[in-house]
């Protein structure tokens, strides 16, 4: 690895397992002093113990993120670990693939917490510690159902349309200190597979072809 993130401090939110996981070891691995962000204490410890074996540091916190009192004192605990939080990937969330009919007030708003809120308590508590060591970058995982709607998920599309534009926001709100902010539009074809199959099965339709 080339160390383009050596003396940082990065805390990557749901980055235990998956591609969160993937990405508390590649920081680590080039250079960051890592602090994971996760309700799964289980998988941290072990993303940990791999990153430690690698020779890299990290350390991690067990917290709900869409908890303010909880991402409060998990970034507090990682500042004091590591020193100043200077990279900040808000990575956790989830998905909800229903019609939007049957979609129900209490799955929009525990998906809006995961998604959205998090984003924003997380992002809130990281940013003091960037002014003071004079600035830092942000990324958010966006989607690209973002900025292309997807049948099945309204409710989904919208957290990440919010996820979207919370990036933007934040880029020309610290633009002017030295902070970044970046949104990472991805697509999962597992996804997408998945989500057409359970269209065609609600239409009697054969499940031998499913759009990608």
């Amino acid at each position: 690895m080339s160390g383009r993130l050596a003396g940082k401090v990065a805390i990557i939110s749901g980055g235990a397992t998956g591609m969160g996981g993937a990405a508390s070891r590649l920081f680590a691995a080039e250079g960051a002093k890592v602090a994971i962000i996760d309700r799964n204490e289980q998988a941290s410890a072990a993303t940990v113990s791999e990153i430690a074996a690698a020779g890299g540091q990290a350390a991690y916190f067990v917290a709900d993120v869409s908890d303010e009192a909880q991402v409060q004192k998990a970034v507090a605990g990682a500042a004091q670990a590591f020193g100043n939080v200077t990279v900040l990937f808000n990575h956790a969330g989830t998905i909800v693939i229903k019609p939007f009919l049957e979609t129900t007030v209490e799955e929009w708003d525990w998906l809006h917490a995961v998604n959205v809120r998090s984003m924003y308590l997380m992002t809130r508590a990281v940013i003091p510690h960037m002014l003071e060591a004079g600035g830092g970058s942000i990324v958010c995982t966006s989607s690209i159902s973002a900025v292309a709607a997807t049948p099945m998920e309204v409710l989904y599309d919208t957290t990440k349309g919010a996820c979207h534009m919370f990036a933007r926001a934040i880029a020309v709100e610290f633009r002017d200190r030295n902070i970044r902010c970046n949104a990472v539009c991805r697509a999962s074809s597992g996804r997408r597979m998945a989500c057409a199959k359970w269209m065609n099965c609600r239409r009697g339709a054969s499940t031998s072809r499913t759009r990608r």
